[in-house]
């Protein structure tokens, strides 16, 4: 039961506008927990807090946790329950805009609605290991492959930079307010692209353009591209990048780096 200081805190709590639903199954944490392979030489970044239910656990085991908390009540919260605790440091202020101090590890539940934009944010960063817990279908888009009807742009963005993992299911009744989908725990490990790409916001540029037409021949979706993004003068004796003859949901990640790099070069041969 919480004091009664903390209970003025908490009223009026959870907030809908800010996507809370707090975790409050133990089974759910050790699961989240274990999955982290935490140790003391470990700095963790926890994005969304809450009321510290997980924070609790994360500190038993890592060296320090960096919590970065949206809501001012929930701020005021921790610092109630844990300002004593010098492992902990606590920032309150939006995770897509808020500068980050260093950090190896990632281990969340965020609120779902930011999940495409946290991820994103995520692997652009340098870490060992993100296990975080996200809407069962977003984790399942996460890890899709090629061809299979899951599979899109936030696949290969993702799989670019990284390898996913699906370590577990947690239900929809782990949580308080119970939300209206069940989740599941994500293992996200960096790893080196199979094929580097000079330019990364080119990359993305590209993988959008394509998946806005997921389903046609990849071939003729490319040539759009081009014909949008590149002087038509330019294309007139050039023959286009090779392509296998399949559709742009079937293309794997390393055919979107090659194209991008080939793109790239022909955009650099442009400008001589």
């Amino acid at each position: 039961m919480e004091s009664t200081g903390s209970s003025i805190y908490l009223s009026n709590l959870p907030l809908r506008r800010l996507g809370q639903n707090f975790l409050v199954d133990k089974t759910a944490r050790d699961l989240i927990v274990s999955s982290s392979d935490l140790h003391r030489s470990d700095v963790v970044l926890e994005v969304g807090p809450g009321k510290g239910f997980l924070t609790e656990a994360l500190l038993a085991h890592a060296g320090k946790v960096i919590a970065v908390e949206k809501d001012p009540r929930l701020v005021t919260f921790l610092k109630h329950r844990h300002g004593r605790n010098r492992r902990l440091r606590i920032i309150q202020g939006d995770i897509l805009k808020v500068r980050l101090p260093r950090f190896n590890k990632v281990v969340c539940t965020p609120p779902y609605y930011i999940s495409s934009r946290l991820v994103l944010l995520l692997v652009s960063k340098r870490f060992r290991r993100a296990v975080l817990t996200l809407q069962k279908e977003f984790a399942e888009r996460l890890a899709a492959k090629p061809g299979s009807p899951d599979y899109g742009r936030i696949s290969v963005m993702v799989q670019h930079k990284s390898s996913i993992e699906l370590a577990g299911l947690i239900r929809r009744d782990s949580f308080r307010p119970v939300p209206r989908v069940d989740s599941a725990v994500v293992v996200i490990r960096k790893r080196k692209s199979d094929v580097s790409v000079r330019s990364a916001r080119l990359f993305a540029d590209l993988v959008r353009f394509m998946f806005t037409q997921r389903r046609k021949r990849a071939k003729k979706v490319l040539r759009q591209y081009f014909e949008t993004s590149l002087d038509q003068r330019d294309l007139a004796n050039r023959k286009p990048p090779f392509l296998p003859d399949v559709r742009v949901f079937q293309l794997r990640v390393s055919d979107f780096e090659r194209l991008a790099n080939e793109v790239s070069m022909i955009k650099r041969e442009q400008l001589e």
